[in-house]
């Protein structure tokens, strides 16, 4: 003979978080996990070292053109660090085309470095178009990268137009509203 088994809120257990629960594991993993993505986005990086520094470069362009911080002086400027082999850094100058062509009217430029050499440029410059903005390369560009600390690439600086490092980012629309402050609002 078999009794029903009546439930009442004393023989209820909350299963829940019982030992055998996945629950008992996963809701702390879960806030351990929030916990150091809280800390990773209020921890400086390893840039902001550089804000507030002058950025200060002399170089000649792939066209030739001397470049340094005086024939910037003046213009909100965009440092992009990139190169040919580096898929994410030639979508990243399809994005400041086009902000090149918003601002146009404005005072903002861009200065590409890339540690590519003249050979390597000419070849990817006969595939595609010329840059529309100077660009140091090779030795000159590898040393800036190292003394900025350029480990991944793109690597894009804002400064502003007295040659000082407003921001530091991994791409250029991670800083874009705020360039795009600058430009409008002095």
């Amino acid at each position: 003979m078999n009794c029903e088994v009546q439930e009442t809120e004393e023989n209820i257990s909350d299963t829940r978080f019982s030992p055998k629960s996945p629950l008992r594991i996963l809701v702390p993993t879960l806030a351990v996990l929030l916990g150091l993505l809280v800390y990773q986005s209020f921890r400086p990086t390893e840039y902001d070292e550089f804000i507030g520094q002058n950025f200060d470069y002399s170089g000649v362009s792939y066209t030739g053109k001397v470049i340094n911080r005086e024939s910037l002086r003046g213009s909100v400027v965009v440092v992009n660090f990139w190169a040919t082999y580096c898929p994410f850094c030639l979508e990243d100058i399809e994005h400041l085309k086009e902000l090149q062509q918003e601002l146009r009217h404005h005072d903002f430029k861009i200065l590409g470095i890339t540690s590519d050499t003249r050979e390597s440029l000419n070849d990817f410059f006969q595939a595609r178009e010329t840059l529309p903005w100077p660009s140091l390369y090779g030795s000159d560009a590898a040393s800036l990268g190292k003394t900025y600390k350029v480990s991944t690439i793109p690597r894009v600086m804002l400064l502003d137009r007295n040659g000082t490092i407003i921001a530091v980012a991994r791409g250029i629309n991670d800083i874009k509203s705020r360039l795009l402050e600058m430009v409008y609002n002095g």
